[in-house]
């Protein structure tokens, strides 16, 4: 497993909790309902357990068992294929972490911000005109620390599972059938996976997206679209940089699709 494969599993693990914490007052603030109905739920069976102790423990308890499989299986599956996390393996090897760092930091900033507002402009100028009125200020009316918050969940618990579970799993099956020359990726079976890895990244959108209107062939779409157009960009982040990169940008692109789309579609609403 090398020598700092358990290093590398508990600093994930214990990120990947962390940012399904963070997460929390954004999920309930969107779905207020579910704690009403969880407290309802605990009086009738006469507990006196606070209803947000219980919503905290069982989504961590769940995250947690999930992300820890797909840490431990993502671990192994890059490390077979060649995927790496530079940045924390320098600095677990005792290198220097900083040039590393420096190396793809520009790069995935770069795809995170302005790959950001590309989405953003498709976004506001294409999709959301034809959407639903329950789309056009729910997350502008959250508040911004729970929408900052909400950035890390997608850069650091959806990258280790699509990107280091999902992505480099489905290389080392594909590598299995049509094996590539040693040290190295197939194009081939990069793109399977990174198309794979994209589509389950729209499609895990849905849920969310189902509880602010019904879902149909253009709602569907649009998950697939804008969540697809990113999951491709992390990906390639991800082959080329190593996952590290792949979460900044996510993390990047969150900033602009969480915290600045919002406000300037409220500010576009208030100066109709």
């Amino acid at each position: 497993m090398g020598t700092h494969f358990w290093t590398l599993f508990w600093i994930l693990l214990a990120a990947g909790l962390l940012a399904t914490v963070a997460v929390l007052p954004y999920s309930l603030a969107l779905n207020p309902e579910a704690a009403g109905q969880l407290k309802a739920k605990l009086a009738e069976k006469g507990s006196r357990l606070p209803a947000m102790l219980v919503i905290v423990f069982a989504s961590v308890a769940q995250a947690g068992l999930l992300i820890a499989i797909a840490t431990y299986v993502g671990l192994l599956a890059a490390r077979a294929v060649g995927l790496r996390l530079p940045v924390l393996e320098a600095v677990l090897e005792g290198q220097p972490a900083l040039p590393v760092l420096l190396a793809g930091l520009p790069v995935a900033m770069l795809v995170g911000f302005v790959g950001g507002a590309g989405i953003m402009a498709l976004e506001r100028y294409y999709f959301q005109p034809r959407l639903p009125e329950a789309f056009h200020e729910v997350k502008a009316k959250q508040a911004t620390w729970k929408r900052f918050l909400a950035c890390f969940y997608g850069g650091i618990y959806e990258e280790l599972l699509l990107r280091l579970f999902v992505m480099s799993g489905l290389i080392w099956l594909i590598e299995r059938l049509w094996p590539a020359p040693v040290g190295q990726i197939s194009p081939g079976a990069f793109w399977i996976a990174n198309l794979i890895a994209t589509l389950l990244f729209g499609l895990g959108h849905l849920p969310a997206t189902a509880r602010l209107a019904p879902l149909t062939p253009f709602i569907i779409a649009r998950a697939l679209i804008l969540n697809g157009l990113a999951g491709l960009l992390f990906g390639v982040l991800f082959l080329q940089y190593g996952l590290e990169f792949a979460m900044i940008a996510h993390f990047c692109m969150d900033i602009m699709l969480h915290l600045v789309l919002p406000e300037l579609t409220a500010a576009g609403e208030h100066t109709v």
